[in-house]
């Protein structure tokens, strides 16, 4: 695909999410309606988005590819995990940012931001590997995320992660359209239509929530503070580059070697915040942490787009 074609591709999400900004600087677009579109997202839209994604007619090839993304995704998880905790130490972190930044830094915007920009470089065929791969997140997020958000200082070992949490509709969603893969079950057309019609939602509306989100985040926090710059560079260069590497030297190529490097490079969860609200971590760093990467993600992706087309 074109370079142009890619950066007008990506570029027009920013153009979006440009637009969500506005509108919540405007009041038009209020904390409230900014979550309640967020749940419409994560439990309705990219359900809809993962089960179509994953309607693929059953074959061994197919299957072998998902087991090695699988592999490749734990693999990757553990790596970044452990390179973050290494890093926020590396930076003398004070004991109250540790959390937010080290998560930060592992858990990237695989969802709202990953992929569209997986279907706008590789493809819509490339959102079957990238929901495969985003399982880890899922379960990893809501369960060593949480512990690594509290950090040393954290209650977490008072606290039980929910099955809930772990389990919820996107890990369902992918385990029911694995399922359905792996019987060769196709979704009627009766059904298929709205599916793949909500699915589509699921890019506009994800960015104009993330516009809305940064919209009210304080800027103060997020340029005065050099560990928020050095993470946003890490998240944005740092891991990708190395995620490059990694895989190259390990024979991984194609489609799963550039999902894999696009999860690597883009901007941290937009659900940092909200995780660090409801289990006690540093939440003025991690939505500083979401707004900085975020925002030189502007610039960082298409780079990415250029290097991967």
């Amino acid at each position: 695909m074109p370079f142009m074609r890619v950066f007008y591709q990506v570029f027009s999400l920013f153009l979006i999410m440009g637009a969500g900004w506005a509108f919540a600087r405007k009041g038009y677009l209020e904390k409230e309606a900014t979550r309640g579109i967020s749940n419409l997202i994560l439990k309705l839209t990219l359900p809809c988005l993962i089960v179509g994604s994953l309607q693929k007619p059953f074959s061994l090839d197919l299957l072998s590819v998902s087991l090695t993304t699988l592999a490749v995704a734990t693999v990757f998880y553990l790596a970044i995990m452990l390179l973050s905790v290494l890093a926020v130490r590396a930076m003398r972190t004070p004991p109250r940012q540790r959390g937010a930044l080290a998560f930060s830094l592992t858990f990237s915007n695989c969802a709202f931001i990953g992929f569209p920009v997986v279907s706008s470089i590789l493809g819509e065929d490339a959102l079957f590997i990238t929901s495969i791969h985003n399982v880890l997140f899922n379960i990893l997020a809501f369960s060593a995320g949480v512990i690594m958000m509290q950090g040393p200082s954290g209650t977490v070992t008072r606290k039980r992660v929910p099955l809930s949490r772990i389990f919820n509709v996107n890990v369902i969603a992918t385990l029911v359209g694995f399922a359905l893969f792996l019987g060769s079950v196709t979704v009627p057309p009766l059904l298929l239509v709205p599916l793949t019609a909500l699915g589509s939602l699921t890019t506009p509306l994800a960015m104009i929530v993330t516009g809305a989100m940064l919209a009210r985040t304080p800027m103060r926090a997020a340029f005065g503070d050099w560990r928020i710059f050095a993470t946003a560079a890490l998240r944005l260069a740092g891991w990708p580059l190395l995620a490059a590497l990694a895989l190259r030297a390990a024979g991984v190529s194609g489609q799963l070697g550039a999902i894999t490097i696009i999860v690597a490079g883009m901007p941290a969860a937009s659900n940092t915040g909200i995780i660090a609200e409801v289990y006690g971590g540093d939440t003025e760093t991690a939505s500083s942490s979401v707004f900085l990467s975020t925002l030189f993600s502007v610039v960082s992706i298409p780079v990415l787009a250029f290097l991967l087309a």
